[in-house]
């Protein structure tokens, strides 16, 4: 798993625990201009379940865990993961970068609330207020005309 911040205009996943052994990173900078896209809850069965011979430096256990940079088959790049629980992946699409991909999973934050932060980092959403969110304590809950209590 692994934490995410953005700061100084920059990316900065931060991984945690083991997953720094399986991986062999601490952490990956990428600058908010070379993020192309945010995508959560992809479809990872071809990556959890990826065949032995593909090129692979990390941990992979079949459906279970993938930690470790994946070069592509197809050429087009390579795929930096730390993921468990596809359910809760996150996919970070690059250009410009050493990594084509980042496929994550957070363990701050959902990955809805990541795409978010993400994306209005980038000027693309602006971000939602806490405050048009959540109802304050102290507001008196509104009931409709002509029930009672």
């Amino acid at each position: 798993m692994a934490t995410l911040e953005i700061k100084n205009q920059s990316l900065v996943l931060t991984i945690e625990g083991f997953d720094q052994l399986f991986t062999f990173r601490r952490s990956i900078t990428v600058p908010l201009a070379h993020v192309t896209g945010v995508e959560v809850r992809p479809d990872l069965s071809k990556i959890m379940f990826m065949p032995v011979e593909t090129q692979f430096r990390g941990v992979h256990v079949p459906g279970s865990i993938v930690a470790g940079t994946l070069v592509l088959a197809d050429g087009s790049g390579k795929v930096f993961c730390d993921v468990r629980n596809a359910e809760q992946a996150i996919v970070i699409d690059l250009r410009g970068h050493g990594f084509k991909r980042l496929i994550v999973e957070l363990s701050d934050q959902t990955p809805e609330v990541a795409r978010v932060r993400i994306e209005a980092a980038l000027g693309r959403i602006s971000p939602p207020s806490t405050l048009a969110w959540e109802k304050s304590p102290d507001q008196p809950e509104n009931v409709a005309g002509g029930t009672s209590r």
